[in-house]
């Protein structure tokens, strides 16, 4: 659609998510080769498991099923509507916007 103000932004909503619970291992470090530092890191990731996101579809995505479990991050579970917040961006494509 042409109005894109109720889409999650990925600059503003979802990468300071990463970069304030992610960063000590997938930013400083690239721990299981995922680095959590930018957009097209992310997208390009690939886990030991495989692609870290599968845009459309969160629900099958590692990234989103980690911090779901709360595996991830090991230093504390991310907020429920951060979880919520990061599922609606991948079910959106998993934009750069």
């Amino acid at each position: 659609g042409g109005d894109n103000s109720t889409c999650v932004n990925y600059s503003t909503e979802i990468q300071p998510i990463f970069t304030a619970n992610c960063s000590s291992c997938h930013i400083a470090s690239t721990r299981n080769n995922l680095s959590l530092s930018n957009y097209s890191s992310i997208t390009s990731g690939n886990s030991s498991n495989g692609p870290v996101i599968l845009a459309g579809d969160h629900a099958n995505s590692l990234l989103w099923q980690k911090v779901n479990s709360g595996l991830m991050p090991p230093s504390g579970q991310l907020t429920t509507d951060q979880i919520n917040l990061i599922a609606t961006w991948i079910d959106e494509g998993a934009r750069d916007n």
